[in-house]
């Protein structure tokens, strides 16, 4: 049988921790994407396994908080943001910006 991952915590069934589990879980399936990394790439970086990644990515697991703090860096996106925040204050100042440069 395999032990229970030490770096992660189980999304319990209450609704409030379903909703930060799947907020969570899509800004980071999302993040990963963007930047292009794989889940291994992304586990090898954190030293965690990529099945520890993948339940991440399903919502199902949540890292502590060291990995979360991690995964924000190696992401380059804020840990509130990435665990179901508001946008980072200036974020669509600087969208705008772009779009107004590009007009």
């Amino acid at each position: 049988m395999n032990a229970p991952s030490l770096s992660d915590h189980h999304v319990s069934d209450a609704p409030d921790s379903q909703r930060v589990g799947r907020a969570f879980a899509a800004r980071l399936d999302m993040t990963i994407k963007r930047s292009g990394l794989s889940s291994g790439r992304v586990a090898k970086s954190l030293g965690v396994t990529e099945g520890d990644v993948a339940l991440w990515r399903a919502g199902i697991t949540l890292p502590r908080a060291a990995d979360c703090r991690r995964l924000s860096e190696l992401l380059h996106v804020e840990m509130a943001w990435l665990n179901g925040g508001p946008k980072p204050v200036g974020e669509s100042e600087r969208r705008s910006d772009r779009v107004n440069a590009i007009a």
